[in-house]
């Protein structure tokens, strides 16, 4: 058992019993479809979670946790003595980390720190695991801290998706941002980070888009050996098998690990099929 207990939610799109042998305890945020609700890779596979998008013409919504979700996560620890360590998504984009806040209120006398990512999917999934790994080593809370402090100052995203749809009638894009992308023929490279989605690049082309992610990421993986990297995609499994040998062929340092991901059920509800991402922390 990890001297420190490590916790995050399901945008991290950690494989279930990678995070279990991890020693990393995920909870689950919500997707509804109408009246219907789902504990993201709980009660919604990410094959079921896929067929039903592929055939509603409704989008299904996403919710943030309870706050009690995350005192059932807390509890266990704080009963054995363990600090805790929360991992949340960015809270720019989902109330997931004040819920986790809320939580650790019920606990006033324990030990229990929640550290907003300012990132999301592979982004916090590479946090997560690294704050796991230092905790499986006997890192105490303050130096799981200081690591993710540091990951989180150089933590780099990069991700394009190929139908804007998605996003526009989940709100993360504007209708006249995507008539405009496509009128024109633009696609996105987004830059994820520091509690932000910005545009980092628009190119006329997907296989243009995927080139300008790679790129981008193999610089900030080049800048030292040791760097940590998460290819990420939404039923892309090929598109993201193509990316990785891509980054290998141009990261020319000695990477600490190399991560591919799936996007679960939360994710991909705002950036439906097809969409690929790439995270780096430079070593």
């Amino acid at each position: 058992m990890n001297a420190v207990a490590i916790v995050t939610d399901s945008t991290a799109d950690l494989d279930p019993a990678d995070a279990a042998t991890r020693g990393i305890e995920v909870v689950p945020l919500f997707v509804n479809f109408g009246d219907t609700r789902y504990r993201d890779r709980v009660e919604l596979s990410l094959e079921e979670f896929y067929r039903k998008l592929a055939s509603l013409t409704v989008l299904p919504t996403t919710a943030q946790p309870t706050p009690a979700m995350f005192e059932d996560a807390y509890r266990p620890n704080v009963e054995a003595g363990r600090p805790v360590v929360c991992i949340t998504c960015m809270s720019t984009l989902s109330g997931t980390n004040n819920a986790a806040n809320t939580a650790a209120k019920a606990f006033p006398n324990a030990e229990i720190h929640v550290f907003d990512s300012e990132s999301v999917a592979g982004g916090l999934a590479l946090l997560a695991q690294h704050a796991a790994e230092i905790a499986g080593a006997g890192g105490d809370a303050q130096t799981v801290l200081a690591a993710l402090e540091r990951d989180r100052a150089v933590l780099r995203g990069f991700a394009t998706i190929p139908d804007l749809s998605h996003a526009v009638r989940t709100g993360r894009v504007s209708r006249a941002q995507a008539f405009i992308g496509s009128l024109v023929k633009i696609v996105p490279v987004l830059r994820v980070g520091g509690g932000k989605l910005e545009e980092y690049a628009r190119v006329r082309t997907f296989a243009r888009a995927i080139d300008t992610m790679v790129d981008a990421a193999a610089l900030e993986a080049n800048k030292a050996d040791g760097a940590r990297l998460a290819v990420i995609h939404s039923r892309a499994a090929d598109l993201a098998t193509t990316i990785t040998a891509q980054l290998r062929e141009k990261i020319t340092t000695v990477p600490h690990s190399f991560e591919q991901l799936e996007a679960g059920p939360v994710i991909g509800t705002h950036a439906g099929q097809g969409a690929v991402g790439i995270f780096v922390i430079p070593g």
